[in-house]
């Protein structure tokens, strides 16, 4: 469980307990040879964005391949395919990215038809090695401990969704540009996958499908962005459940909670984010020549590159190029918009949230805001907050309350 660490504590020590706790998520798994290096999206033709993409309708599935089960780092007994599809970048222009789509070769037993699940990881990347359908893959290699981690976990939820006999989606939703905290590409990407993964006709998925969206921290992030825009975007799709774990629901409130702590690194990791996702913004000019230079240090890696690379309990102010630069005025009210709390819409699904009441990455006031806005819209809101959880201990601890919540609504 990760701490609250305070100043006085020694940074060596502090940011060791952190990384640890994040990587030791999940147990690893038992040693077994090393699998072949996977080549990276960026040299892969695969993930080659169509030039008559333009012409395609979204969600449409512009190309496709198997996946052998021994090329996946999931034990499960599935059927795989990696799909590039049509979708739309932050700007709304016309684009393609990837979505691993795993269906269980045992036939369905349960109610109606088999489920689809859209699994959101937190991507959190600014790099396309960052996206779920690499990470996924056996071989793989991400340049930081903590993603990797992350990436572990990622695939044993993925393997007990399949194991449940429901199908699922990883979308890599940030698209290829790696637009990582651009509420509107997380969007498009996440329910264009799920039209990608109904139109897949190799894969079965049928059209009266319960269809569900799950998502923790950054994939929370990416999950209510999906959730709040499906009405306006994919009013086709009939979403049955929405789970957002731990949700950044507030960009604002989480760029004062790392201040000042061991996650600090984290506030040009985001400066650089929203320069990427954003460039019309010009979010160099809120921070200072120090968070410029951090900013391109971390414009080409993962989340968690700067819980090692820092800088560790550093406040807000030291990047910041005039007082307030990054805490009031434009780039403040950007970060609102971007954020579930300012991006507008509401679920039109039943929605369960969890938090953790003691995060100290994204505070559990913000995603009490969240619900009580989706409420006072009419949105069905069950919020279950657990007690002294962290940040990565609550993602652990809500699993079961999200497969329960999960598997009652696919059945009704």
């Amino acid at each position: 469980m990760l701490t609250r660490l305070r100043k006085s504590a020694r940074p060596a020590a502090a940011v060791a307990f952190a990384v640890a706790a994040l990587v030791t998520t999940v147990p690893a798994a038992t040693a077994t040879p090393s699998p072949p290096s996977v080549v990276l999206p960026d040299d892969d033709p695969f993930y080659d964005v169509p030039s008559h993409v333009d012409a395609k309708r979204d969600g449409t599935v512009l190309r496709w391949r198997r996946l052998p089960a021994h090329e996946l780092a999931i034990p499960a007994p599935a059927q795989v395919w990696q799909l590039l599809y049509k979708t739309r970048d932050n700007a709304g222009k016309a684009t393609a990215t990837v979505g691993t789509l795993l269906v269980p070769t045992a036939r369905w037993t349960g109610p109606g038809e088999r489920p689809l699940l859209s699994y959101q990881t937190p991507e959190d990347g600014l790099a396309t090695f960052c996206a779920p359908s690499y990470l996924l893959r056996a071989g793989s290699k991400t340049d930081d401990p903590a993603s990797e981690g992350q990436a572990r976990f990622d695939r044993g939820q993925v393997a007990d969704a399949v194991g449940r006999g429901w199908a699922v989606m990883v979308p890599d939703y940030e698209g290829p540009r790696s637009q990582f905290l651009g509420a509107d590409a997380a969007a498009h990407g996440v329910l264009d996958g799920i039209r990608a993964a109904r139109s897949f006709a190799p894969a079965r998925v049928h059209r009266d499908a319960p269809v569900g969206m799950w998502g923790y921290s950054g994939g929370g992030l990416a999950t209510a962005s999906a959730a709040q825009k499906q009405s306006l975007f994919a009013p086709e799709l009939d979403i049955s459940a929405v789970v957002l774990g731990g949700v950044a629901a507030d960009l604002n409130a989480a760029l004062a909670s790392v201040s000042g702590q061991a996650f600090s690194g984290w506030i040009p990791f985001a400066v650089a984010a929203v320069r990427n996702a954003v460039p019309r913004a010009g979010a160099d000019r809120y921070v200072n020549e120090h968070g410029r230079a951090l900013a391109d240090r971390y414009a080409h890696g993962c989340a968690g590159a700067p819980i090692l690379g820092g800088p560790h309990f550093a406040a807000v102010g030291e990047f910041e190029a005039w007082p307030g630069s990054l805490t009031s005025g434009p780039f403040r009210d950007l970060l609102h918009r971007l954020s579930p709390v300012g991006f507008g819409g509401t679920p039109a699904a039943p929605v369960l949230m969890y938090h953790g009441t003691e995060d100290e990455l994204l505070p559990v006031s913000a995603a009490r805001e969240l619900a009580a806005q989706y409420r006072a819209r009419g949105a069905d809101v069950v919020l279950t907050e657990h007690a002294g959880q962290g940040h990565s201990s609550a993602q652990t601890v809500g699993v079961a309350d999200a497969v329960a919540f999960l598997t009652h609504r696919f059945a009704h």
